[in-house]
């Protein structure tokens, strides 16, 4: 038996093949995503997304040497949005990344009267103007008619329909789509009702690990994998990290650094949470009744990328290891960088650049976990997992700026945690 996890990332999904135990990485592979872009407009092509994911499961299953007994999953970085065809299911849109900014721009009535914190506390989370509600708005505005007659679909639902031919949505990455009561854990009517949605135009909701089903003959020539691989729904990207570096107990804490900075906190009282104006995530809920808090310094990835390539180490084969080491090689404070505003010509050097881009995303740490100390959320220790916890000198000036101690998890952690989660499901049963 192996086990095969996918992390759907923004801009790169990263896979690994696991032996039985779930406890060896046998192989890893990763491929990067192509973006349509266009001023705010950030889409995807869905063909080429399900090419892209094909693929990587061809290099993965290699690892197998032949053994036909394979479990899938997959966590995502949900808040990507298409359209399909009821029939067919083939796509009748592109896929809307969260990353989109036109809704941030135009007046969409279907959003008019909606507030973050009550947004929150139905679905887990509050923003309005991204991800599947501006889009479902931005298409109930501008192709009301193409939206009454599709199927509503964000990109992990339409790779596992690909696969298995079910369209499925786990309570987890449904926490972005923010159309389910998270509590009743169902569709909510006011909500459907602002895009003159159906129930039925919308991915059936399932537990985490729920077994989706076995390949499509079509996916099993494209992916290579046999026809008897199991699929299982996965869940949002940054709690399958959290169960492959067993962050599950209140007073842990997981620092994912990729698009986003993201703090990842298990909690039993959801209502602690809701107050400290925290995402929401159903976590554990199903075993222990554990939720967890997200907070998020979003979108800084594609800022600290445009710093690296265009200053700090421009026309370098190794980009991000020069970063590196010029950012160790100088100390802090020369100068100073805004990682909420897009790419500004900095005004010290590039080492110095280097050293105030590291120093400026372990601040907007320490600030949120000052935050939550107001609200008696307290940690000693983390670990960090992404890219940045890659870095020889990052780490150590997170824990600087944060007072944590900190430790580095597997960077593949949650294409891992999603491979472990078919096994903990069957165990459980």
């Amino acid at each position: 038996m192996h086990l095969i996890g996918l992390d759907l990332g923004t801009s790169r999904f990263k896979g690994v093949i696991l032996d039985s135990s779930g406890r060896d990485v046998l192989a890893g592979a990763e491929r990067e995503l192509r973006f349509i872009k266009d001023a705010d407009r950030v889409e995807i092509d869905p063909e080429e997304h399900w090419q892209t994911f094909a693929s990587l499961l061809r290099e993965l299953i290699s690892a197998a040497k032949g053994d036909k007994d394979i479990t899938l999953c997959f966590a995502a970085a949900a808040g990507n949005t298409l359209l399909l065809d009821p029939n067919s299911g083939a796509p009748l849109t592109t896929i809307i990344s969260w990353l989109d900014q036109r809704a941030d721009h135009d007046d969409l009535p279907a959003l008019h009267g909606l507030e973050p914190e009550p947004l929150r506390a139905l679905t887990g989370w509050p923003t309005i103007s991204r991800m599947a509600l501006a889009h479902l708005a931005f298409y109930h505005k501008h192709s009301a008619d193409v939206l009454k007659g599709a199927v509503v679909s964000q990109n992990q639902s339409y790779l596992l329909y690909r696969l298995t031919g079910k369209h499925l949505l786990d309570f987890s990455a449904a926490v972005p789509f923010r159309l389910v009561d998270q509590v009743k854990e169902c569709y909510d009517p006011a909500l459907l009702q602002r895009f003159a949605l159906r129930p039925e135009q919308l991915p059936q909701l399932v537990t985490v690990g729920s077994f989706a089903g076995t390949l499509q003959p079509a996916a099993s020539a494209d992916t290579g994998l046999p026809p008897s691989t199991r699929v299982f729904a996965g869940c949002f990207d940054h709690p399958a990290a959290a169960r492959a570096t067993s962050i599950r107990r209140e007073g842990e804490l997981l620092l994912s650094c990729g698009t986003s900075w993201v703090g990842f906190l298990p909690c039993r009282d959801r209502q602690k949470l809701l107050a400290a104006r925290l995402l929401i995530d159903p976590y554990l809920r199903h075993e222990n009744g554990i939720w967890a808090g997200m907070f998020s310094i979003p979108g800084i990835g594609p800022v600290i990328d445009a710093y690296v390539h265009r200053y700090i180490a421009p026309d370098c084969a190794e980009p991000f290891r020069r970063f590196d080491e010029l950012a160790k090689a100088h100390s802090a404070g020369a100068c100073r960088i805004d990682l909420s505003k897009p790419y500004a010509q900095p005004n010290g050097t590039p080492g110095e650049a280097a050293r105030a881009l590291m120093d400026a995303a372990a601040e907007g740490l320490a600030r949120e976990l000052a935050r939550l100390k107001t609200h008696g959320l307290a940690f000693q220790q983390a670990v960090m997992v992404g890219g940045p916890a890659k870095s020889a000198v990052w780490p150590q000036i997170v824990a600087e700026k944060t007072g944590l101690d900190i430790s580095v998890g597997n960077p593949a952690a949650g294409a891992i945690g999603a491979a472990r989660i078919p096994r903990a499901a069957t165990q459980g049963q």
